[in-house]
């Protein structure tokens, strides 16, 4: 009986020892506990016992203010305050660290974060604050979001084209279109341009929705092709081309850097300067090349001082693709001196190359002078052997004296 009775005291003494730890514990972790009093998302301010609800606009930073008191008994040192938005992975910020000193001190820390652009306003959204030290997490709240946009608001959300593009081709480029606003989005356009090559075009979206439906004709988005003409006189370079998407309602703006190569036409010359005689005609040619992909038809314009007499065989010239196409010009001038001249290559209205060409014009032919010369001296001489002979011919014999006999 005894002995039972010793049993029953030492069961009844560990069970006091179990509650006394378990009270010892919950002491413990409830002096080294750390309060959130109050957390504020731009201005808006929510505490415990609160029903209020902060909003946030989608893409835009949403200042985060954390207001906690510490009822830690020591000091706890590299206490950090995070921020982590719950809905989206990858949202997450933090402050640096710092001490955290005895019960009774508050602190305040400030955070920011930007909100994500692309949201579903039918998503739940909520922020998680969480004060932490070296041995874990001190204090942890939980409170909700709602994220909305702008009423009217157009996102580009793609733009897809090759890198490198020739003078003189087409560029293909995919945009995807997309409304992020709250309303529907009518009478959509988007525009891409290269203001430094002075093209655009503009191509229609039609309208979109607010969500996305199965139904195609109620999609938030759309994707079309747009088609930019690149003048073949275009530099090789790096160019900016500029999207503009709008409605009545709304734009937005983004750009997308594009290389454009070398013409697909070229001119090769033969031989650049003549010298000749005035009054004397010179042949010179020069070859069209074509490196692109599709035939084209060029026009040969020549810009010359009036001087110059300048003569095409050719002034449109077909060349195939990969292919070329000799021409040649006559040139004569009256005048002496050094006469430069330029055959501009244009197609579709654009000079895509130009020729420079230089006559050196000399004295008057020598040869030719010659024979001018000795055809006037020949018919000057024919002249006066005819005169000569005329006369001749017309002039009358003499007459002889008939002498007489004389008698004395």
């Amino acid at each position: 009986m005894k002995t039972k009775t010793m049993k029953s005291m030492k069961f009844l003494v560990s069970l006091v020892a179990v509650f006394a730890l378990v009270f010892v514990f919950s002491a413990s972790v409830s002096a080294q506990s750390v309060v959130i009093d109050r957390i504020g998302v731009n201005a808006q301010y929510t505490a415990t016992g609160q029903n209020r609800i902060p909003t946030v606009t989608a893409g835009e930073n949403m200042d985060i203010e954390v207001v906690f008191t510490s009822n830690l008994a020591n000091t706890v040192s590299d206490v950090i305050v995070e921020a982590k938005l719950i809905g989206k992975s990858g949202y997450v910020v933090e402050t640096e660290e710092f001490d955290v000193l005895g019960n009774g001190h508050t602190y305040n820390r400030r955070l920011s974060m930007q909100v994500p652009f692309d949201v579903d306003f039918n998503e739940k959204f909520a922020l998680r604050i969480s004060v932490e030290g070296r041995s874990g997490v001190l204090a942890t709240q939980t409170i909700d979001l709602v994220v909305q946009s702008e009423n009217d608001l157009l996102e580009i959300l793609s733009i897809e084209n090759e890198p490198e593009v020739k003078a003189g081709e087409n560029l293909a480029i995919d945009v995807i279109l997309k409304n992020r606003g709250r309303h529907k989005a009518e009478d959509n356009y988007v525009i891409a341009r290269i203001p430094t090559l002075g093209i655009s075009k503009t191509v229609y979206f039609g309208d979109l929705s607010v969500v996305d439906t199965s139904d195609p004709d109620f999609e938030d988005s759309a994707e079309r092709r747009i088609y930019l003409k690149i003048p073949e006189n275009a530099a090789e370079g790096l160019y900016t081309i500029e999207f503009e998407a709008y409605n009545s309602e709304t734009s937005s703006l983004a750009t997308k850097k594009i290389f454009v190569s070398k013409a697909g036409s070229q001119v090769v010359k033969s031989q650049e300067s003549k010298t000749f005689a005035a009054g004397e005609t010179q042949t010179y040619t020069m070859t069209v090349v074509n490196t692109g992909n599709s035939i084209k038809v060029y026009n040969l314009v020549v810009n010359a001082d009036s001087s110059l007499n300048v003569d095409l065989a050719d002034t449109v010239v077909v060349v195939p693709a990969g292919s070329s196409q000799s021409v040649r010009f006559d040139v004569s001038s009256s005048e002496e001196g050094t006469h430069q001249f330029t055959v501009n290559v244009e197609s579709e209205g654009q000079i895509i190359d130009s020729a420079v060409f230089t006559a050196n014009v000399e004295g008057r032919n020598i040869a030719g002078n010659a024979a001018v010369l000795l055809t006037v001296v020949l018919a000057i001489i024919f002249v006066v052997l005819l005169i000569v002979l005329i006369v001749l011919l017309t002039r009358k014999p003499e007459t002889k004296e008939e002498i007489g006999e004389s008698y004395y």
